[in-house]
Formats: C-alpha cells, sequence, structure tokens
C-alpha cells in the first residue's frame, strides 16, 4: 500500500473546522475540504487537499493500493506541531501496511517536516500545489492586508516594528534619543541574528510553554518563570562585566568585551535552564513518566558551562579589569575541562546504559 500524506503544519484545518486530524480516506477529505473552503475559500490548504485527491483518483484508476490521510501540526509552529505531526505519522505507520508515501504541501514551511516523515516512511515524491494568481491585482492594498491578516506574517513584521516605536518613543520622552538609536540597532541585529538560526521559534515555544502550564497546573510554570527571571539578571550582569571593562584604564577589543559577557552571565543562564529541567523531573514524576533523560540533560548543562566558564576565566584573565584572576587563570581552566569531562561522563552513561537495557 502508498499512502498519500497532506501536510498542513500551522493546523489552519483543525482551527477552522471541526475536523481532527489525521483525517484518513477520500469521502473525510473531501468533507473537510468543502468545510474548509466554506469557512475560507482563500486557504492554500484547500487547494493542497483538492490536489491530494486528484492524485488519489489517478492513482486508484490505475489499479494501485492507496489511501489519502491529512494531518496537521499545531498554530504554535515549531517543537510543538512537528511533535503533533509525529504522533500522527506514527499512528498511521501502525494503522497502515504502507512503505511508501506521497506528500502534498502547499509550500516550503510544511516541507520542513518531511525528515521526520522520511524517517519513517520511504519519501516516493513531494508534489507541491502552487495556486495559480492573476496577473494583475486590483491593488497593492489589498495584497499587503491579505499578507497581514496571517498571524504568523502579521507577528513577524508588526511584532518588531511595534517593539522599535515604544522604545524609541521611551527614549525621546526621557531625552536619550542617543541611546535610543544605538537600542533599536541593537534590538533588529539580536532579532536579525534569531531569525537567521530560527531561534524565534525556540523563544515562541519557550512562552507558549509557560502558557500551556499554567493552562494545564503543572509544576513546570513556576519553574519556567524562575528561569525567565534567572535569565534576565544573567543578562544585566553580563552587561554589567561589560561595562567594568570598558571603564578600565586599558581599552579592550570585542573579543574580550563578548567573553566577559559571558563570563558575567554563564551561570545565571545555565541557573535559568537547570530551573526549567527541575521542572520538567518534576512533571514527569508526578505523571510517572521516566526522568532519566532530564537528569541527563542537567549534568550535560554544567558540563558545557564548566567549558565557557573555563575558557572565559582564562581569556579575561589578561585584562586589567580581571587581572586577580590571572595567576591562577591556567589552573581554573583545566579544572574546569577536568569537571566538565566528568560531569558528561555521568550525564551520559546512565541513559546510555538504560537505553541498551531497555533494548534488550
Amino acid at each position: 500500500m502508498k499512502l498519500i500524506i497532506v501536510i498542513d503544519r500551522d493546523d489552519d484545518i483543525g482551527r477552522k473546522t471541526e475536523f481532527k486530524t489525521p483525517i484518513v480516506g477520500r469521502k473525510a477529505s473531501m468533507d473537510a475540504a468543502i468545510q474548509l473552503g466554506i469557512t475560507d475559500p482563500e486557504d492554500s490548504d484547500l487547494n493542497t487537499i483538492f490536489g491530494a485527491i486528484k492524485i488519489y483518483d489517478r492513482m486508484k484508476t490505475e489499479g494501485e493500493d492507496v489511501e489519502i490521510a491529512i494531518i496537521s501540526g499545531d498554530e504554535n509552529v515549531g517543537v510543538i506541531s512537528d511533535s503533533r505531526i509525529a504522533e500522527q505519522v506514527d499512528y498511521l505507520k501502525k494503522k497502515f501496511n504502507a512503505s511508501n508515501v506521497i506528500l502534498v504541501t502547499d509550500g516550503s514551511e510544511d516541507e520542513f517536516v518531511i525528515p521526520i516523515i522520511s524517517s519513517r516512511f520511504k519519501v516516493d515524491a513531494v508534489n507541491r500545489i502552487v495556486v495559480k494568481q492573476s496577473k494583475s491585482l486590483e491593488s497593492t492594498y489589498y495584497l499587503i492586508k491579505k499578507m497581514f491578516e496571517d498571524p504568523k506574517i502579521a507577528k513577524a513584521t508588526l511584532s518588531p516594528l511595534g517593539i522599535i516605536l515604544l522604545i524609541f518613543s521611551i527614549f525621546s520622552l526621557l531625552g536619550l534619543r542617543d541611546i535610543g538609536y544605538g537600542t533599536i540597532v541593537f534590538f533588529i541585529g539580536s532579532y536579525l541574528l534569531l531569525k537567521a538560526y530560527g531561534m524565534d521559534y525556540a523563544i515562541e515555544d519557550y512562552f507558549s510553554t509557560i502558557k500551556n502550564s499554567l493552562l494545564e497546573g503543572r509544576f513546570s510554570f513556576i519553574t519556567y518563570i524562575v528561569s525567565l527571571i534567572l535569565v534576565i539578571v544573567g543578562i544585566i550582569q553580563g552587561l554589567n562585566s561589560v561595562w567594568k571593562l570598558l571603564n578600565s584604564p586599558v581599552a579592550a577589543g570585542a573579543v574580550y568585551l563578548i567573553t566577559t559577557f559571558i563570563y558575567g552571565s554563564l551561570w545565571w543562564t545555565i541557573a535559568g535552564g537547570v530551573s526549567i529541567i527541575v521542572g520538567r523531573i518534576f512533571d514527569a514524576f508526578i505523571e510517572k513518566k521516566p526522568m532519566r533523560r532530564y537528569i541527563s540533560m542537567m549534568f550535560l548543562l554544567f558540563s558545557a558551562g564548566l567549558i565557557f566558564w573555563g575558557g572565559s576565566v582564562y581569556i579575561i584573565s589578561s585584562t586589567e579589569a580581571y587581572a586577580h584572576l590571572r595567576e591562577n587563570a591556567l589552573y581554573y581552566f583545566m579544572m574546569a575541562l577536568f569537571g566538565a569531562f566528568v560531569s558528561g561522563i555521568i550525564g551520559v552513561l546512565p541513559i546510555r546504559y538504560y537505553s541498551s537495557k531497555d533494548s534488550n
């Protein structure tokens, strides 16, 4: 048997219709498409479903054993949505004795989940449905209006623009316009870096997890809030360390400034990460789920912290502001590496041992 899978990563179908995925079968898929078309006739997922049905009908006519299914993720695109898609793919693999699939998507965002599906099925083809548009739009205003009605585009554009305007207005009212310009440039640079490395999704998932933990009454809600405060304190401490270096008699280069920021903020940030893991451990204990993965993560996080701390101490010890570290800098560095090695072994070996034991 071969499966035709329609991917809806941001769960437009679940949010705009009464259908819950996975949706299996031609009739159910057609019903979902009709309801989605009535609710939002301009949704591109509508064309994706009809495109998949067309492929299904053609293959059926040719006498192939084929089935169609629709899977979706979550409005919070990232870890949450992809985990939900993975669960549905596992369900389809158990339900159908299929080894090959054809994927039907409406764009590159949905295709981010292809590795999840290819790890469970052999992907024969990926069919992207591109909607044909009129060459002459009535107005540019209409296009822009429709773009900003999409929550994903609105969050990616309006949110940073709103923050920039707020920063500028606050510093202008305080008469600190030059500092405001610098803050805006810093914010834009940080935003572009986060987007470039996909960390914006991690931040979005973080706040989404806080919201879900509160609604589900989990203890991790408290530890997530604590971690946020610790990270903010760490950033402030890192900036204080940089300020101290800037006010030293001898000028320091960019490498020393970055390293000093790491030195000042590192353990506060590590403590924030540990706080999150403690919350996950507590939730797993209450729900009677395995905890060893989180314990391993805690030791590995501590190991990484030691490496960064030892390296930062060794580097900044050559500056005048931190000359008091110079005498023992090499000792601190070597001991940090040794501690990181031991902590890493403690973190990795138990989970490897239990994983091999469970497989046997």
